[in-house]
């Protein structure tokens, strides 16, 4: 009898973790301008882009995950390849600014030099503050925080969160407090023709702040870039098309750099590649160009992660038959152990 249940409960674990898996192939929300004008994002079926200053794209080694923040003073730029349970640094060791990733939660790095990321799993869901020696710690803590989809630091050194209800703001000591309600960001015309696969229309992804403290939010859910003032004035300077939605902001030179993903077939959903990235820039005139359009013919062979695909693509059939295995294993060692 207690083989039996440590048995399914050994089962239902990695069957959940395996299964699990497939929920990260939505589109990454990563983009980032530096100090030269140089834009860099995510490309969650490929790794990480550059777009200097004369337009050229150029691929950087990563992995596939959909978050990151940039160091621009370098606080940790000392910091091992991936350290922590969950970051990466992109950028060679020492270099500034550094650019680091985040393979499940979202991150910015603020004022005070430390690294700041949502921790959205249930149970536990909060914002936690790393410094660049490694400790850390809860500025705050809320259940609602597990939908946390997007944070980035105002010039005051609070941080703004966008999660399934609304877009937050919580100051250095802990308060949390609303900036933008769920009828404000789900208010798009186009949502209700045509809206991303799996969206809501609230949803609310990346989002930056300028030097003033105007907020810019990608409301993926009704694919519109928002502009929102410490006042609460709320316009949209963005409105894209289908397929197309934004994901990602960044703010440069008084310009907004949008992140966008086209749509993937309905088919192909949990398939990393099927979501194609492109990076539009809206000038201070309102004027929307196009940077960047990341082809995947074009870019098939650029590097070992394309061929690898990453891990958690692997077929459900695949992932049952790994389940099995472990199971099979652990219960003989446990059925021998418990004989003796």
């Amino acid at each position: 009898m207690r083989t039996s249940f440590m048995v399914r409960t050994l089962t239902s674990m990695v069957l959940c973790v395996l299964l699990g898996t497939s929920v990260a192939a939505h589109p990454g929300s990563g983009i980032v301008v530096d100090k030269e004008g140089q834009v860099f994002f995510t490309d969650t079926g490929q790794g990480v882009w550059k777009i200097d200053r004369q337009g050229k794209l150029t691929y950087l080694p990563a992995s596939l995950f959909h978050w990151m923040a940039i160091d621009e003073a370098g606080y940790f730029a000392v910091s091992q390849k991936n350290f922590g349970e969950w970051f990466e640094r992109v950028t060679p060791q020492n270099s500034k600014p550094a650019l680091i990733m985040s393979s499940d939660f979202p991150l910015t790095i603020n004022r005070d030099g430390n690294l700041y990321y949502a921790d959205t799993r249930p149970r536990s869901a909060r914002i936690v503050r790393r410094t660049p020696d490694g400790k850390e710690s809860v500025l705050a803590a809320d259940e609602a925080f597990k939908g946390i989809a997007g944070i980035a630091a105002g010039p005051d050194g609070s941080l703004y969160i966008t999660d399934a209800n609304a877009i937050r703001k919580i100051t250095m000591d802990g308060k949390v407090s609303q900036f933008a309600s769920p009828e404000i960001i789900g208010s798009g015309k186009d949502r209700a023709i045509n809206p991303p696969p799996e969206s809501d229309a609230s949803d609310c992804r990346g989002l930056a702040v300028d030097s003033g403290g105007i907020v810019y939010a990608a409301a993926t859910g009704s694919r519109r870039v928002l502009k929102i003032t410490p006042r609460g004035e709320v316009s949209t300077i963005l409105q894209a098309s289908s397929p197309w939605s934004p994901t990602g902001v960044a703010v440069f030179g008084g310009e907004v750099y949008v992140l966008e993903w086209q749509d993937a077939p309905p088919s192909l959903l949990e398939t990393r590649r099927a979501w194609i990235p492109r990076v539009r820039k809206v000038g201070r005139d309102g004027k929307v160009t196009t940077l960047a359009t990341v082809s995947r013919e074009t870019t098939a062979l650029a590097s070992p992660q394309v061929k690898q695909e990453n891990s958690s693509d692997l077929s459900t059939g695949v992932k049952i038959a790994v389940a099995a295995v472990v199971v099979l294993v652990v219960t003989t060692i446990l059925g021998i152990k418990l004989a003796k």
